[in-house]
């Protein structure tokens, strides 16, 4: 998926959630898309498969879909799907991040498996960081997190577990010597 591409979808994706009321979501658009814009602009960026991650971060955006319908559906079904978009929602800002630290940070400072720390101790501040902005809009105590709250950082943090994972995998396979990339 290229830039342009992304930008009409996240027209489509805006006009619906207009249309829906859920104004709150329109920032997670914006930002997601203002990142991208950043990525699609470094050359090193465009030499990797950009268009697989361009793809990748902009059909993470879905979820909010999910937020838009009343579903009805059972509770644990309903607490299922909020446990896999925090999972997900991990694995993948923490590979965002992991590439921005690549392209921004300077390769003799920092390995791929410090980029993968710094990902998942900066994604789950962020995680945090959401759920004070989610008290907020429920006029609940910013600092004093409900259960499920708790369990969306959970979720976060082994999404993140995850990510890392995958990173030492990606660190064992480049050592055999399969592969050279910096990303």
């Amino acid at each position: 998926m290229n830039i342009n591409f992304c930008k009409i979808a996240n027209i489509v994706l805006i006009i619906l959630i207009t249309a829906s009321g859920h104004l709150y979501c329109l920032w997670y658009v914006a930002a997601m898309q203002v990142s991208l814009e950043i990525l699609n602009r470094q050359n090193i960026y465009l030499l990797h498969p950009y268009k697989m991650y361009n793809t990748v971060f902009w059909m993470y955006e879905l979820v909010l879909l999910e937020r838009l319908f009343q579903h009805h559906l059972s509770e644990t079904f309903e607490w299922l799907l909020n446990c896999a978009e925090h999972l997900g929602f991990g694995i993948i800002i923490c590979l965002k991040i992991y590439i921005y630290t690549a392209l921004f940070a300077k390769q003799k400072f920092l390995s791929r498996w410090k980029r993968g720390v710094i990902a998942f101790i900066f994604f789950n501040i962020i995680g945090i960081i959401n759920e004070i902005f989610q008290n907020n809009l429920s006029n609940r105590s910013l600092f004093v997190f409900i259960d499920d709250s708790v369990k969306d950082i959970k979720m976060n943090l082994l999404g993140g577990l995850i990510f890392l994972i995958g990173v030492a995998i990606r660190e064992l396979w480049l050592r055999r010597g399969r592969e050279q990339s910096y990303i």
